[in-house]
């Protein structure tokens, strides 16, 4: 329908920008966890093995809806991963305030989903393996960078298959703030072997991009969008 429509169109916009907000409730598959749960070995393996060339045509750096991609792809992809990285607070948060199970569903399940599709953190982690320093580290960084996958994709099949009705059982919301500040804590080390200089540019785009939408960001939309009370990107606190 044309309402359905435009709310995930202005999700879109909000989640390209970092600002997560919900308008509507979107009906996703619920894959089981053996069929989603990442295979770290098999991925570093494929990091260690597969020519840097025949990886870049598997898992191309492709610009995300409606913004325009840095002209260099290793930037590009950490910026993406920074991106990342302020979503799982957000979504962290939203967790917090939450009270009954369908009302984090709701609110959760598209944003998740586009955080997925639109930042494809394993295909950053692949493409920015290459660029891993010291080279000796690659194992290590990429294992910090699948395991932080991992725990994204954990968050997202619990949100579609695991949160039902009512108010939240013990141990629910615990699961997946655990999972989000997993995604965000490994992704943090992954980033420690990316080239420092690239990786801060990266991250000063971030900044000046919320700066600009709060400047002249739509003033129909809620207030509580988050684009009015943004939370503090996570490298701010460390």
């Amino acid at each position: 329908s044309s309402t359905t429509n435009a709310a995930t169109s202005q999700c879109r916009k909000i989640l390209r920008l970092g600002m997560m907000h919900i308008h509507q409730s979107d009906s996703l598959p619920s894959p089981t966890r053996g069929q989603t749960t990442i295979n770290r070995r098999k991925a570093i393996n494929n990091i260690l093995t597969v020519p840097f060339a025949a990886t870049l045509v598997q898992t191309p750096i492709k610009p995300a809806v409606a913004y325009t991609p840095d002209s260099d792809k290793l930037r590009e992809s950490l910026y993406l991963m920074s991106r990342v990285q302020e979503a799982t607070a957000q979504q962290e948060r939203f967790v917090n305030r939450a009270t009954q199970q369908e009302v984090l569903k709701n609110k959760m399940k598209l944003t998740l989903r586009l955080v997925e599709k639109n930042y494809r953190l394993l295909d950053q982690i692949t493409f920015a393996a290459e660029f891993v320093t010291p080279s000796d580290k690659v194992v290590d960084a990429t294992t910090a960078g699948y395991e932080s996958a991992e725990a994204l994709q954990n968050a997202i099949d619990y949100v579609n298959s695991d949160l039902k009705q009512g108010p939240f059982e013990k141990g629910q919301k615990e699961y997946l703030t655990s999972n989000l500040q997993e995604c965000r804590e490994r992704l943090f080390d992954f980033l420690s072997y990316m080239p420092q200089t690239k990786l801060q540019e990266a991250r000063k785009r971030v900044e000046e991009e919320n700066v600009a939408n709060r400047n002249e960001f739509d003033q129909d939309i809620d207030e509580n969008a988050g684009v009015y009370n943004p939370v503090v990107l996570p490298w701010k606190d460390r």
